[in-house]
């Protein structure tokens, strides 16, 4: 998988994230409306991996984000977030960003861009290649992507497959009878194509599992609580945090005294003789610097 990262002057980068995340579980989560009846707060714990689609990080602040359509589908602040990294398709990368004024696509932070590579057997699905698989649904898109980074449990979460009458998406939106049938038809295939996928899972060691509020996969993936799932996310974490107190000092693991190594400091050489002859700080703080004089 290539992912290409721009530099500020629109310079193409390949960035290898490959395994970046080995032998992790991580949440993938959808914008259904029943995300809103799940304990989503659970999702910012420490040691929790996220990756949110499309604008579902609308509700919550994920690890990393996945879309697979132009830049003003989606929530300026989750475009500007540094804290997120995010996937996007690499043919919007030089697309103007209309909520940015003179900012293109590729100079937001923390992006990285991925090539479409479409007409790849479902047989291929997980396999390394150039591209990642785009079958016009970011699911697909963000499944690959954590398998490429080394995830090897997903927990699906706000992927219900399904929604009620004008309440499509956990945010409100402005959809039409036909947008809405897009949605529908799309979503009652994606639970019967998931379904098809468990064999490929299985060959590949990738563990799908399903926390989304109604699920409509449970008679073929198994089924648990956001709880659960968080507890599965954290099986390898330290539980609590280790005392402060206990951690070794810095100045343990030197192999010179701390003179000689600001002495070795490019700038000047570090260290000035009025400095060496102080004993303290407060008499260190006291030295002019038209009285110092460099020791080399």
């Amino acid at each position: 998988m290539i992912l290409i990262h721009y530099t500020n002057s629109g310079f193409k980068r390949i960035h290898d994230m490959r395994d970046m995340y080995k032998n992790q579980t991580a949440f993938l989560i959808g914008g259904a409306p029943s995300i809103k009846e799940q304990p989503l707060e659970m999702l910012s714990r420490r040691g929790v991996l996220t990756m949110a689609i499309n604008n579902a990080a609308i509700h919550f602040q994920p690890t990393l984000w996945v879309c697979g359509d132009p830049p003003g589908c989606y929530e300026p602040q989750i475009l500007a977030d540094p804290k997120i990294t995010k996937f996007a398709p690499v043919i919007y990368a030089e697309k103007e960003v209309e909520s940015f004024k003179n900012q293109k696509y590729y100079m937001l932070p923390n992006i990285n861009f991925y090539i479409q590579e479409s007409n790849v057997p479902w047989g291929q699905f997980l396999y390394e290649q150039p591209g990642v698989p785009w079958y016009s649904n970011t699911l697909f898109v963000g499944i690959h992507i954590l398998y490429r980074l080394g995830v090897r449990r997903i927990i699906l979460g706000g992927s219900d497959f399904g929604f009620k009458k004008d309440t499509v998406y956990a945010h409100k939106t402005n959809l039409g009878e036909l947008e809405q049938k897009w949605n529908t038809d799309l979503y009652t295939n994606l639970a019967v194509e998931i379904k098809r996928l468990k064999p490929i899972f299985d060959e590949a060691k990738l563990e799908l599992l399903d926390c989304s509020k109604y699920s409509q996969i449970k008679d073929v993936y198994k089924y648990i609580s956001m709880e659960d799932a968080i507890a599965l996310c954290l099986e390898t974490f330290p539980p609590n945090m280790v005392d402060p107190v206990t951690l070794p000092h810095c100045s343990k693991y030197a192999t010179k005294n701390i003179k000689e190594q600001i002495a070795a400091w490019p700038g000047h050489r570090g260290v000035y003789e009025g400095y060496f002859k102080s004993n303290t700080m407060e008499e260190a703080q006291h030295i002019k610097v038209e009285d110092m004089k460099p020791l080399i």
